[in-house]
C-alpha cells in the first residue's frame, strides 16, 4: 500500500503517513465516546516518524483529555482526528473516518469495551479487551 492520507472534514487540515500501520482498533472508552459523540472510535496507529501534517497544523486545536493524553481538532469544522499519550510514546493515533485512503487492513480487536455502552451488540468476532487499562483480556 502506498502512503496514506486524510483529511478534516472542511479540509483545511491535510495529513498522510507511511505504511505498515501499527494497529487498527475500535475504542470503547468513555471519552472517546465524549469527544465523538459516537458510540465507539475507531483508531489507526502509526509512529511519529511516519506521519506528517500536510496542510493546516496552524489550523488545529489540542487540549489534555487525561493527564497523559492529548487530542486534536480541526478548529473549523471540529473534526476529531488525532490522539498522542505518553502511554504509547513515539505514535500518533488518527482517527479512521478522517482517512481519504482506502485502507486494506481491518479493525483487529475492541479495546476498552467493559467500557462500551450496553446497546451496542458486537459479534464480530474480533478480540475485545477492557479492564482497568482498556487492554487487559475479555471473556465475551
Amino acid at each position: 500500500m502506498s502512503t496514506i492520507k486524510g483529511q478534516c472534514y472542511c479540509g483545511k487540515v491535510k495529513f498522510e503517513f507511511d505504511p505498515p500501520i501499527k494497529f487498527m482498533a475500535h475504542d470503547h472508552c468513555s471519552i472517546c465516546r465524549k469527544v465523538s459523540g459516537s458510540p465507539f472510535t475507531t483508531w489507526v496507529g502509526t509512529f511519529d516518524d511516519k506521519f506528517r501534517i500536510l496542510s493546516g497544523a496552524d489550523n488545529l486545536s489540542a487540549f489534555k483529555t487525561t493527564p497523559e493524553a492529548t487530542r486534536e481538532f480541526c478548529k473549523t469544522c471540529g473534526s476529531h482526528l488525532f490522539f498522542k499519550s505518553s502511554r504509547w510514546p513515539g505514535e500518533v493515533h488518527v482517527t479512521a473516518g478522517s482517512l481519504t485512503t482506502e485502507m486494506s487492513d481491518a479493525p483487529q480487536a475492541h479495546v476498552f469495551f467493559s467500557d462500551r455502552v450496553k446497546w451496542i451488540e458486537v459479534n464480530d468476532g474480533l478480540p475485545k479487551y477492557g479492564g482497568k487499562t482498556g487492554l487487559e483480556p475479555l471473556n465475551t
